[in-house]
């Protein structure tokens, strides 16, 4: 067990040393830029449908579920999720306009530093803050309300359990996200200077 985060690691250099070189002909640019949008188009088109999935179901529990606790915990729930998809819509991919290599390259940059500061810092920590009241308290609500099922040890435990796993999952692949972007921002620089 002990050996895991050393082979993570080996692995993870070893899928960047095999990849292709990073090219930066205006051709090459425009391709690479291309693939960029592509794949955050489809994680944000993933997240999207995600997140509408669960404004739905809140939805349908503000009506479903009389408990007021039931009632404010989907509500902030909803308000927490629609934070997510606003940030999503800001963080589109936007076209690389039609310049010379200097100013694309600066564009594909400017898209990657965006993009980088997307799964980092502010961004990503106010995600996981504002996400996690409204779960909390829609359990609260539930427990208290269904107490003759003697659930509210379950509900507590699953409510953490999904919160936590949420963290230690969503957290590490947002900050690996974050730590590709800049090794292409390296590159690039580093291109730039050679």
């Amino acid at each position: 067990m002990g050996s895991e985060p050393v082979t993570n690691y080996v692995k993870d250099l070893w899928q960047e040393l095999s990849m292709d070189p990073v090219p930066f002909t205006p051709e090459q640019l425009r391709r690479e830029e291309e693939k960029l949008r592509s794949r955050v188009r489809r994680r944000s088109l993933v997240g999207r449908g995600i997140g509408w999935l669960v404004v739905a179901a809140f939805t349908l529990y503000l009506f479903v579920f009389p408990n007021l606790l039931q009632r404010i915990g989907s509500l902030l729930s909803i308000a927490g999720v629609v934070y997510c998809l606003i940030q999503l819509r800001l963080q589109r991919p936007r076209p690389m306009p039609d310049a010379g290599e200097t100013e694309s390259i600066r564009f594909y940059r400017a898209e990657l530093e965006r993009l980088r500061d997307f799964h980092r810092g502010g961004w990503l920590w106010s995600r996981v803050i504002v996400l996690l009241p409204g779960p909390i308290i829609f359990m609260a609500g539930f427990a208290r309300a269904y107490p003759n099922l003697g659930l509210g040890t379950f509900v507590w435990v699953n409510a953490l359990v999904v919160f936590v796993g949420a963290v230690a999952v969503g957290v590490p692949l947002n900050l690996k996200l974050a730590r590709q972007y800049q090794r292409r921002i390296d590159a690039l620089d580093a291109w730039q200077r050679g």
